[in-house]
């Protein structure tokens, strides 16, 4: 209704100036008209009197010269002047203005004045030769009255036609910017938005083949070619999570293939005592306490084989993202149990520092358990002769060369391995980037590290020196107090 608005306002204002200038036009052309025929008028009465009014001049001055003047029973009447200044008020024109042209050049000249009473007269001088020192003229006056009344009767008519005439513009107008334009471009308006929405599937019918028909058609030929895009779209990116969730998963396997000679290790010792246990009940010289006891030994050891198999079944399950309100305490003691065995077994001593409060977080903690798995390792075998790594979670505030949120914990892995070297910093989170031996590492565990971490809206990032260690540092937004 807006638009129509405006039509309707410009539409009236180009028409009422369109009338306005052919009115004004209209009375210049009559005005000049009138002014062209007095001024033939006072030429042609000139010429016609100068004889008598030079004689009358001769026989008895200004009083015989308008006395002749007078005399004539033409209209307008002509009245000598002066056309000096000195002059008496009777014999100066009527009108003010430049007579220098009529004293000069002896032209006809033309000026208007208005009475007192309002009226307004045409004032016509043309110079006579009375063959005197001082120049004067014939001065013709008819009244501008009729002129001035029909100029105020074609304005009034002017209102009045513009008036109804923009009565009928806005009607026609209004109803046809309802029908032809408000409608269409209500609707147009409406599908633009729902495709700023996301929402692509509803199409935009206008009738007619009008440039806003044309319009709508264009917007469904769109709609059709982003909704086409946006499937195509969600297909790859499904099919890109899924080969994500995959390659997660295989790294996951490869940690627990790596993590399997250890556990078997470590299960060796309890499995011992279970079967020492079991062969001193079954030789039946045991007390009936005795053998209560050994039984619960039996049953201690057994339970403590089946946590470190949960643990890792747990860690090697395919799942899909599921984040919670997560203590990364406890994740990552988690990560601690399921690496000590294979961290001993490359005599490197692992150390943790926990949070003194609970170190909350909206995370998946399947996930960042892989993360933590990933650095770990790498920490790990970093250290071939032995050594000691360090974790560390403490809580910090401020924003990070990439993470968004105010408070984040950060969880520090700090090995004393060999370093890397600084022109490999930047590309250590490239997938398949890796400086171990042919065979020993695939390049994907810091890139799929750094994935998780991203997704989980945080980062990681790392120092290192050459010769001394690395330190990676996961930063992981908090909640809560």
């Amino acid at each position: 209704m807006k638009l129509a608005a405006k039509i309707t306002f410009v539409s009236v204002i180009a028409m009422s100036a369109v009338l306005a200038a052919s009115n004004f036009y209209a009375a210049q052309i009559t005005f000049a008209s009138i002014k062209k025929n007095h001024q033939q008028y006072a030429d042609n009465m000139t010429e016609k009197l100068k004889g008598a009014i030079v004689d009358a001049w001769k026989k008895g001055g200004v009083t015989a010269l308008n006395e002749k003047l007078a005399a004539q029973v033409s209209q307008p009447i002509a009245r000598w002047v002066w056309f000096e200044e000195t002059v008496t008020a009777t014999t100066r024109p009527q009108a003010s203005g430049d007579f220098s042209p009529v004293i000069t050049k002896k032209q006809t000249a033309s000026f208007i004045s208005t009475d007192r009473d309002g009226t307004r007269n045409l004032y016509t001088y043309h110079a006579v030769d009375l063959g005197e020192p001082r120049v004067g003229g014939l001065e013709f006056t008819t009244t501008l009255e009729e002129y001035d009344r029909e100029t105020v009767k074609d304005f009034y008519e002017f209102l009045i036609a513009v008036g109804l005439m923009a009565g009928v513009s806005i009607l026609v107008v209004w109803i046809a910017g309802v029908r032809m334009i408000a409608r269409p471009l209500t609707k147009l308006n409406e599908a633009t938005q729902r495709i700023g929405d996301g929402d692509f599937s509803r199409r935009v019918k206008l009738g007619g083949n009008d440039e806003l028909s044309q319009l709508a058609d264009s917007i469904n030929e769109m709609s059709q070619h982003l909704e086409d895009q946006k499937q195509a779209i969600e297909d790859e990116t499904s099919n890109k999570i899924n080969m994500m969730m995959q390659l997660r998963h295989s790294d996951r396997l490869k940690t627990v293939g790596r993590m399997a000679a250890s556990i078997a290790h470590e299960i060796g010792t309890p499995l011992s005592v279970v079967s020492g246990r079991a062969a001193l009940i079954a030789n039946g010289k045991l007390t009936e306490d005795k053998v209560r006891q050994n039984a619960e030994t039996i049953q201690c050891e057994i339970e403590r084989i089946s946590a470190m198999i949960r643990q890792v079944l747990d860690f090697a399950r395919q799942a899909p993202t599921e984040k919670s309100a997560v203590d990364l305490n406890e994740v990552l003691i988690q990560a601690i149990g399921l690496l000590t065995p294979l961290a001993e077994k490359q005599q490197v001593e692992l150390k943790v520092s926990l949070a003194d409060q609970p170190a909350m977080s909206f995370v998946d903690a399947t996930q960042v358990n892989q993360v933590l798995t990933n650095i770990i390792m790498n920490g790990v075998q970093s250290m071939p002769g032995g050594g000691t790594l360090d974790l560390g979670l403490t809580r910090r505030a401020g924003v990070s060369k990439s993470s968004k949120p105010d408070d984040y914990w950060e969880i520090s892995v700090r090995d004393q391995g060999c370093g890397i070297p600084p022109e490999n910093l930047e590309s250590i989170f490239e997938p398949f980037f890796t400086t171990k031996d042919v065979g020993k590492g695939t390049g994907l565990g810091l890139s799929i590290a750094f994935g998780i971490v991203q997704e989980l809206g945080g980062s990681i990032e790392v120092e290192s020196e050459v010769g001394k260690g690395t330190r990676f540092q996961i930063l992981l937004p908090a909640i809560g107090g």
